[in-house]
């Protein structure tokens, strides 16, 4: 008898988005209660302080470890969000097993902390992200497409529903309809920056689609003034230009600078989100400060001091849709993607089941108004020194970003830009 080969396909789309275009706009009081209670400053640190510090350290440094396997392939910009691959490759684990277990759980850096305790702190999370102050919207959300007939494992919904707060539902992968319903769940909850995530309708042998959105909007607490933008060079990796409009602030600002980079802090709406960039120092490549940042991403986890400074800051946008599977099986993820020796059984008794393909689409817009990235904290450097006088730090080279929940150390989204023109 021949067996089926059912793949299942998590993190389909762990799709974020990092968007300006209309930074600001904070959700009206109907889109709040349809998410969560708005938590003062002091009760967002109340539910902070019960999340394991742990399961923050392994979302960031799954991110730096995927970043670095990317890199391999030197592309100009790399763009990731390690909340929304750790989560939607989470859910995937909640429904696996014996050694396929154990590999995801190594890969994901939550081996000692086990199902139950992830899962309390995905909760945590859904309530810290569901209001991110003023001037900012933060919006996740996770979906479970399984094919109808297949018979999915009650407490494997429940956990998703429960914890993950998933939309689950049963749907025929072979009618068109489905991939409509698919793409305008992503196009609804990124916002329209990414309004499809599928081209056309799953193999035939899909049994299961996990999704992960992650949606940010935010605005600078301090913007930047238009009329100062002008043209400026930006030297690629290469060493050729190329034009592109640079945006300028002077003010206090959060910054720090050592022999191998200068580093500031940007922070949005009422400062608990940040943009941190890492800009090399001369003489020192992206990839000499990339090694330093996954060798000890503490030491841009603490604050900065504060000191008078300009900024210049290229106004981009940039894209990435990537393919992970391959990084994942490097990084030790194996068994998940092999047909003949993956254990899915939480999920469902569906044999062979297991992972066909991960996918992450990420857009970013970075303008005058605001953005949506990540920060980083930092701890003072061995050598390093509090910069004398008014400092000036012009980002016309290939540089770190990142947007970082200042409460817990999150890193939402994380990556290099190469190329911004």
């Amino acid at each position: 008898m021949i067996r089926k080969k059912f793949s299942l396909l998590p993190v389909l789309c762990a799709s974020l988005l990092l968007l300006s275009s209309c930074a600001g706009r904070q959700p009206d009081s109907a889109e709040k209660a349809k998410n969560v209670h708005v938590l003062s400053f002091a009760e967002r640190q109340t539910v902070a302080d019960k999340l394991d510090p742990a399961l923050i350290r392994a979302q960031n440094r799954l991110g730096l470890r995927l970043h670095e396997k990317l890199a391999e392939s030197a592309k100009d910009n790399i763009l990731l969000s390690p909340y929304s691959i750790f989560t939607a490759i989470s859910l995937a684990y909640q429904g696996s097993g014996g050694q396929t277990a154990e590999e995801m759980a190594r890969v994901l850096g939550i081996e000692k902390i086990g199902k139950e305790q992830a899962n309390a702190s995905v909760r945590t999370l859904y309530t810290l992200l569901g209001d991110a102050g003023s001037g900012v919207r933060l919006n996740s959300a996770n979906s479970v497409w399984y094919r109808k007939g297949m018979e999915m494992k009650e407490p494997f919904i429940q956990t998703a529903e429960n914890s993950y707060h998933a939309d689950v539902q049963a749907v025929d992968f072979e009618n068109g309809r489905t991939v409509q319903e698919i793409n305008g769940w992503v196009n609804e909850h990124t916002g329209g920056k990414i309004p499809a995530i599928l081209e056309q309708a799953p193999d035939r042998n899909t049994v299961a689609i996990l999704l992960n959105t992650v949606y940010f909007n935010g605005a600078w607490q301090n913007p930047f003034d238009p009329k100062d933008t002008t043209e400026g060079d930006f030297t690629l990796s290469d060493q050729t230009t190329k034009q592109v409009p640079m945006m300028k602030r002077t003010g206090m600002f959060e910054f720090k600078q050592t022999p191998e980079a200068q580093a500031i802090r940007l922070p949005y709406g009422d400062g608990r989100l940040n943009m941190l960039i890492v800009l090399p120092a001369g003489g020192h490549s992206l990839a000499d400060v990339m090694k330093g940042i996954r060798k000890d991403p503490s030491t841009w986890q603490a604050r900065f001091e504060h000191a008078s400074g300009e900024i210049r800051l290229p106004r981009f946008k940039a894209e990435s849709s990537l393919e992970l599977s391959d990084a994942l099986v490097a990084m030790g993820m194996k068994q998940a993607f092999d047909p003949a020796a993956a254990d899915f059984t939480a999920m469902s008794d569906a044999k062979p089941l297991f992972v066909s393909s991960v996918l992450h689409k990420m857009v970013l817009d970075v303008n005058e108004q605001g953005t949506e990235a990540a920060a980083v904290t930092e701890m003072a450097m061995a050598g390093s020194a509090p910069p004398a006088g008014r400092f000036e730090m012009n980002v016309d080279r290939p540089f770190f970003f990142c947007i970082e929940d200042g409460q817990t150390g999150l890193w939402l989204f994380m990556g290099t830009i190469g190329n911004p023109a």
